[in-house]
C-alpha cells in the first residue's frame, strides 16, 4: 500500500494488520507514521507521486513484481492519480485498487460535484467558477471558500500540485487567492457556511455502496478550514445515506470514499467527495467497520458481510485537538474547552496506541521541530 505522512495512512496499515493482512508499505518521504508502525510488514521506497507521476507507478509495479503481494492499494490521492490508467504496468497476478479511469475523472473533478449531487438529491452550496479577472466582481457573497478544481492536479507529463482551499473575507484576499492559481486556472468559490463538519464514509464496489459509517466533527484543526481533530460516530441518517449511494452510483466508484457535509440548521450541504483513504478512517475501524480490509477483500474477490457500526465511538487527534481546545479557550469558551480535555470512554487516538506506540516518536519529532521553529522566530 502506498502511504504518506498522514494519520489516515497509519490507520489503514493498522486496520489491515488487524484483519490479518501482511502489509508492505511504499513510502516516498522519510519517517512517516505508517513506517514506524509495527503493523507494517516492511517498507519500500518509491518516487513521490506528486513529483513524478509515472515514475511512482513504475516503482510500485516493480515492488509488486518482487514482493509476495496479492494486491496494490493506492493509499493517497496522488498515488491513485498515478496508478489509474497504468494498471498494465503491474504483474497480472496482482490486483490493483483503482476504479475505471472515467469514474476517477468524475470523482476528482469538483466542477461536476454540484450537478451530480443535485441529481442524487443532495444539497450543495452555491458554486461559481471564477478566474482572476473576475475577482473585483464576485458572484458569491463574502466571506467565501475558494477551492481548487481538484485536490491534486497537473498537466500531463508534469509534476502534480496540491489543490488548496482557503477562506477569504475581502476582495483583496479573493484576488490574491485567484491570482495565485497557476496558469490562470479557475477556482471554485462558495459562500462561507457556519456549521458542523460531518461525513458519510465507506466502501463502494462497481458503483454500489457496500457499507458506510456516519460521523460528526465538533472540533477541527485548523479552525474554519481544517480536518477532524475530534470526531464521533452518530446514528445513520438513512435518507442522506441513500442520496450518497445515488451519488456514488452516478460516479461509478470502486474503493474507499468519504463525503463531507456542513450541517447548518436544517441543511446538510455536501462540500466534498474524497475518493481515497481519509484522515479519520481509524474512527470507522474502532466503530466496527474496517474499511481498508473490506476494500482489500473486495479487490481480491472475497465475500464481505460488513457488520453495523457502533454510534458513540470517539476519535481524537492528540496534538490537533489540544490546539483546537486552546483556541476555543482563548476565544472565551472556557468551560467548553476544559470539558473537552476530559478523557472519554470509547475514544480511539489518532497516533497513540499501547499496542503500537512507535508512531508517537514521529509526533515527538514534529513537536520538537515546531518548537525550534517558534524559538527561531522569537529569537529573530
Amino acid at each position: 500500500m502506498s502511504v504518506d505522512e498522514s494519520l489516515g495512512s497509519l490507520w489503514a496499515v493498522r486496520s489491515l494488520h488487524a484483519w490479518g493482512y501482511e502489509t508492505w508499505i511504499a513510502v516516498s518521504r522519510p519517517d512517516t507514521y505508517a513506517e514506524r508502525s509495527r503493523a507494517a510488514a516492511g517498507a519500500v521506497h518509491v518516487r513521490d507521486a506528486m513529483a513524478d507521476v509515472e515514475g511512482h507507478a513504475r516503482d510500485l509495479a516493480a515492488a509488486a513484481e518482487t514482493l509476495p503481494v496479492a494486491a496494490v492499494l493506492p493509499g493517497t490521492e496522488a498515488s491513485l492519480r498515478s496508478v489509474t490508467g497504468r494498471e498494465r504496468l503491474f504483474p497480472p497476478r496482482v490486483k490493483v485498487g483503482t476504479a475505471p479511469a472515467e469514474a476517477h475523472e468524475r470523482a476528482t473533478d469538483k466542477r461536476l460535484l454540484a450537478g451530480l449531487a443535485r441529481d442524487a438529491g443532495l444539497e450543495t452550496p452555491e458554486t461559481a467558477e471564477v478566474v482572476a479577472d473576475d475577482a473585483d466582481r464576485p458572484r458569491i457573497a463574502l466571506p467565501a471558500m475558494v477551492k481548487a478544481v481538484r485536490s491534486v492536479d497537473g498537466a500531463p507529463g508534469k509534476a502534480l500540485r496540491p489543490g488548496e482551499a482557503r477562506r477569504v473575507e475581502t476582495i483583496a484576499e479573493l484576488r490574491a487567492a485567484l491570482t495565485e492559481a497557476p496558469d490562470g486556472e479557475a477556482r471554485l468559490v462558495q459562500p462561507w457556511i457556519d456549521g458542523t463538519l460531518a461525513a458519510i464514509c465507506g466502501v463502494a464496489w462497481g458503483g454500489e455502496v457496500v457499507c458506510a459509517v456516519h460521523q460528526r466533527s465538533p472540533r477541527i484543526w485548523p479552525p474554519q478550514r481544517g480536518i477532524s481533530a475530534y470526531a464521533v460516530t452518530v446514528p445513520r441518517d438513512s435518507d442522506r445515506e441513500s442520496a450518497v449511494a445515488r451519488l456514488v452510483r452516478s460516479i461509478g466508484w470502486s474503493g474507499i470514499f468519504g463525503t463531507q457535509f456542513i450541517l447548518a440548521g436544517e441543511h446538510a450541504y455536501l462540500i466534498d467527495f474524497n475518493p481515497r483513504i481519509y484522515g479519520s478512517i481509524g474512527l470507522a475501524t474502532a466503530a466496527g467497520l474496517n474499511l481498508p480490509a473490506i476494500w482489500a477483500d473486495l479487490l481480491l474477490g472475497r465475500k464481505v458481510s460488513p457488520p453495523p457500526y457502533r454510534p458513540g465511538v470517539r476519535y481524537r487527534v492528540e496534538e490537533d485537538d489540544f490546539r483546537a481546545l486552546w483556541s476555543r479557550f482563548r476565544e472565551g469558551h472556557r468551560a467548553e474547552a476544559l470539558l473537552g480535555l476530559a478523557p472519554r470512554r470509547r475514544t480511539v487516538h489518532g497516533v497513540g496506541s499501547l499496542r503500537d506506540p512507535a508512531p508517537l516518536l514521529v509526533t515527538g519529532r514534529k513537536l520538537t521541530e515546531a518548537l525550534r521553529a517558534a524559538f527561531r522566530r522569537g529569537g529573530g
